[in-house]
């Protein structure tokens, strides 16, 4: 099984697609840590993920100020931004309740959660490369998520 690749995205509307076409594999439960410099493409790619699980992407906006935004499609949406903050455990925000749920959830400045390189999910990492293009790379961390990745390959 495949643990990680990167492809490469020219525009905004290409780095929607690679989350469409992820949001449309997910099952419920599942856990994606986006890390990437402001503007990279954290929030653009999280359109088109709530795109895949039958959400309208226009009500998908960076939750910078609200950190957490909670929406309903095909599958629940946790989408959590921790950018204000320095470092974040679990217990703090009542995180532990929305990355373990029926839920997918969806975690822009991942690196800030404190605990979680312990944890089985999807890193999606934004990098620029020049101009509007941007490199994105998918790695798994535990068996599930090994699995979505061999299909999003395809």
């Amino acid at each position: 099984m495949k643990s990680s690749f990167v492809v490469e995205s020219r525009t905004a509307r290409a780095t929607r697609a690679w989350g469409r076409r992820l949001g449309a594999l997910l099952k419920g439960g599942e856990l994606i840590g986006l890390t990437g410099a402001l503007g990279a493409g954290k929030t653009c790619f999280v359109k088109g993920l709530a795109r895949g699980l039958m959400l309208p992407e226009e009500q998908i906006l960076s939750p910078t100020f609200t950190m957490i935004q909670e929406h309903r499609g095909r599958l629940a949406l946790n989408h959590i931004d921790l950018y204000r903050l320095e470092a974040v455990t679990l217990d703090d925000l009542g995180l532990r309740d929305y990355l373990f749920s029926d839920a997918v959830a969806a975690v822009e400045w991942f690196e800030r959660l404190r605990d979680g390189a312990e944890l089985e999910r999807l890193s999606i990492v934004l990098n620029y490369a020049d101009g509007s293009t941007r490199w994105i790379e998918f790695t798994a961390y535990g068996e599930r998520y090994s699995a979505i990745l061999d299909q999003l390959e395809r």
